[in-house]
């Protein structure tokens, strides 16, 4: 197996591994816009994806991150990564080969001066990010898709 780090010429097959693995419409206008997102910023200082390639065209697998700048804690620099997708087509499942791209995006993210990496963690991937070094950490909250206002 051979991980690499992806380029922009693998926007469009990240994205569509993207949309698949959050269960969305593939088809939306958003798919188009992470697709021109990623060949603008794959290969920069932020953003990253390493893939296994699919030997009969497209991708097996693939993890992408994003470096964020936020507030010095007491146990890290504010300087974070998050791992957006982490992902195995099924026929290739069960080979190491999310493992192999975790890996590689870790490094990366450490690499770049990241001191604390974050990720949504799915029933069978809990296992493998345990195993990675990642905790639980059942403080976290969202809101997506709202305007914010003043109550």
């Amino acid at each position: 197996m051979n991980v690499r780090p992806a380029s922009p010429d693998d926007a469009e097959e990240l994205a569509r591994i993207h949309a698949d693995m959050v269960g969305a419409d593939t088809t939306g206008p958003w798919r188009g816009r992470l697709a021109e997102h990623l060949r603008q910023h794959l290969g920069g200082a932020r953003i990253a994806a390493f893939v296994v390639d699919d030997p009969e065209g497209g991708l097996a697998a693939c993890a992408m991150g994003v470096i964020h700048q936020g507030l010095p804690g007491p146990d890290h620099a504010g300087v974070f990564g998050q791992i957006q997708t982490v992902a195995t087509e099924q026929r290739f499942g069960r080979r190491g080969y999310g493992r192999a791209v975790t890996r590689a995006l870790v490094d990366w993210l450490t690499g770049q001066g990241c001191t604390l990496l974050n990720l949504t963690a799915s029933d069978e991937g809990r296992p493998l990010y345990a195993s990675l070094g990642f905790t639980p950490n059942a403080r976290a909250m969202r809101l997506v898709g709202k305007p914010f206002h003043r109550a």
